[in-house]
Parts: C-alpha cells; sequence; structure tokens
C-alpha cells in the first residue's frame, strides 16, 4: 500500500494557513486595557520577561516573570503569581491596525483553593476573559 505524502507548503495552503514574509517583533513593553503591562524579551521563539498587574492586591511595581512561546504572529505566555495563590496564561495572536501593533488574547486564570473544599469549589478557581496589549512606544525626546 502506498502512502500519499503532501508537502508541508501544500498542506499549509489547504487549510487556510499562509506563511510569514517577515517574523513580527514582540519585544518590547505592551500594555493592556486595564493598565496591566507585559515585557518581552525574545529567542529564537522562546519568550521571557516580566508582567506588571494594576489588578489584585499585588503592588502594581511589582515584576512577576513569564515565561512563554512565539510562533509566526502567534504567542503564548504564563504568568506566576507567586505569593498570591494564581497563575495566569494569556494565548493570542499579534496583528496592526491605523493605531499601530496590538496583541489580541484570551488569558485563563486559576487560583488555588484549599484541598478540603477542592471537590464543591474547583471548577470555579478557573476564570477566563479577553485581553488586549497595544505596544508602547517612547517618543524621541526633543
Amino acid at each position: 500500500m502506498y502512502k500519499l505524502i503532501i508537502p508541508f507548503a501544500l498542506a499549509l495552503s489547504a487549510c487556510g494557513a499562509q506563511a510569514q514574509d517577515v517574523e513580527p517583533n514582540v519585544t518590547g513593553t505592551w500594555v493592556n486595557e486595564r493598565g496591566s503591562s507585559v515585557t518581552f524579551a525574545e529567542a529564537g521563539g522562546l519568550l521571557s520577561g516580566h508582567y506588571n498587574t494594576q489588578l489584585g492586591s499585588p503592588d502594581p511595581a511589582t515584576h512577576f516573570p513569564l515565561t512563554g512561546f512565539r510562533e509566526g504572529d502567534q504567542l503564548t505566555f504564563t504568568v506566576n503569581f507567586k505569593g498570591y495563590g494564581s497563575l495566569t496564561s494569556w494565548t493570542g495572536q499579534m496583528s496592526e491596525d491605523t493605531d499601530g501593533a496590538y496583541i489580541r488574547t484570551l488569558w485563563h486564570l486559576t487560583r488555588d483553593v484549599p484541598d478540603a473544599e477542592e471537590e464543591d469549589d474547583l471548577w470555579s478557581s478557573i476564570i477566563a476573559g479577553p485581553a488586549e496589549f497595544r505596544r508602547v512606544t517612547v517618543k524621541p525626546s526633543k
């Protein structure tokens, strides 16, 4: 029996995906609609950096480390809000409009539920929502 092998580029074309001509640059600082910021560094598709939240009880100046991945214009990253009992992951895609570059994401946050309460409360420990990050641009000084 013969196997039909479809070249990778043809398979991508058939499912609607398009090759990226220019790799997007995610490096730098981005701010979401709630004022929280994320600062990315990238090496070979691996993301590192930190997140500053403007929500909840952490001091807004606290830098929470992040780790993640970028593939083309898609990215995902996770932050451990160590000491505050939650982890959050964002997954999304970069794009650009007349206002500039942005990253549109969906996030999932899980908070720790005490073991004795897990049977009744575990699903309520996971929440989700959208977030859109805009690149912070530094205007040259005169």
